[in-house]
């Protein structure tokens, strides 16, 4: 039964050596989930500009050295983030106002690969102003539908 700790560094987990006994299989997995736990706390956060474990234990985790965070500017830079990615995805977006016997595609929630993206058209046969549109499915049947679930259809 092997007990140093030392035998259980990063390149032995990488090849993993089958433990011989119960305190050797312990060993190997606390080594496992303290090696996690570090990355985890290393791994840096894009959005912080720093890691975890530093703005948690005033330090940098890899040299030891002393880390002073302004949660003020960390914050500001957060929502500078979160005001640009919403600019991005709202240039994406289009406007379109939807009025009764207009054609829509509706379309398919996680197509497969080579499945359809949409299927339709269908005849719009009402809108409603809570951002839903009843579209008329054949024969003699209607459902209602989100606008964020269709598209225009344009012959």
């Amino acid at each position: 039964m092997r007990t140093d700790a030392s035998v259980y560094s990063l390149p032995i987990l990488q090849h993993w050596i089958p433990p011989v006994g119960i305190t050797d299989a312990k060993m190997l997995v606390d080594t496992a989930l303290a090696n996690a736990m570090y990355a985890t706390r290393a791994s840096l956060h894009s959005a912080l500009d720093t890691t975890p474990g530093a703005l948690s234990f005033h330090r940098d985790m890899v040299l030891n050295i002393p880390l002073v965070a302004d949660l003020n500017l960390i914050r500001d830079k957060r929502q500078h983030l979160i005001d640009q990615r919403l600019i991005v995805n709202n240039q994406k977006r289009f406007a379109h106002d939807y009025q009764p016997n207009q054609e829509v595609l509706k379309l398919v929630h996680e197509p497969g690969k080579l499945a359809p993206r949409a299927v339709g058209p269908y005849q719009i046969a009402a809108v409603h102003t809570n951002g839903t549109l009843t579209i008329v499915i054949p024969p003699h049947m209607t459902e209602r539908i989100s606008v964020r679930n269709v598209k225009p259809f344009n012959r």
